[in-house]
């Protein structure tokens, strides 16, 4: 063996160990997250809303199937129900920066500010 041939040894073992690494990767993505990820994606169409909400702080086998996961998630959720809180009923509604009506609510010393949500001193 002569010296030019000694050179080429390096560069045909990284690549015959990268075609390795590359075919165990591909190899497991195909025999083993795509098959999951399909059983998974049906398991989630038949989850109830506890099941998601479980479900849903863990792992999914594909980002497509934690969509769906989030989705139906959030669909699960509650509104919570508002309750009065016993104050004013400008105060308890009061939506800063939203919808503010046409009418000024005021008495002798005070006017009620709808951006803020507060009774200020006229």
């Amino acid at each position: 063996m002569d010296e030019g041939s000694k050179f080429w040894i390096i560069p045909i073992v990284c690549f015959i160990v990268a075609a390795v690494i590359i075919l165990f990767a591909v190899e497991y993505r195909v025999n083993t997250v795509f098959p999951n990820a399909e059983i998974e994606r049906e398991e989630i169409e038949n989850m109830t809303c506890d099941e998601i909400l479980l479900k849903n702080s863990g792992h999914y086998w594909s980002t497509e199937n934690k969509n769906i996961g989030n989705a139906k998630a959030i669909g699960c959720t509650e509104t919570p129900k508002g309750q009065s809180t016993g104050l004013n009923p400008y105060v308890e509604f009061c939506n800063p920066g939203g919808f503010a009506p046409v009418k000024k609510i005021e008495n002798s010393t005070h006017l009620f500010n709808h951006d803020t949500c507060i009774w200020d001193v006229k």
